[in-house]
């Protein structure tokens, strides 16, 4: 069996790792010239920033922040 997987985001990458590691023939279609969505770096004058971490982290973050003690 063959499956095509649209889109290189976290979900569409999970998806098409199980589906490889059981055995199925895989090809992952994504518009952009990078996969991951979200969760990539990028470098902004020669300094890496992890765009992923703010993505993922974010409402974890926020609510840790409206906690009252």
């Amino acid at each position: 069996m063959k499956v095509a997987v649209v889109g290189g985001r976290i979900g569409g990458l999970v998806s098409a790792y199980e589906l490889a590691k059981s055995g199925v023939d895989v090809v992952v279609y994504e518009k952009k010239d990078y996969v991951g969505g979200h969760a990539k770096i990028v470098a902004i004058d020669g300094v890496d920033i992890d765009l992923g971490f703010m993505v993922f982290n974010w409402p974890i973050v926020t609510l840790d922040s409206m906690k009252i003690n």
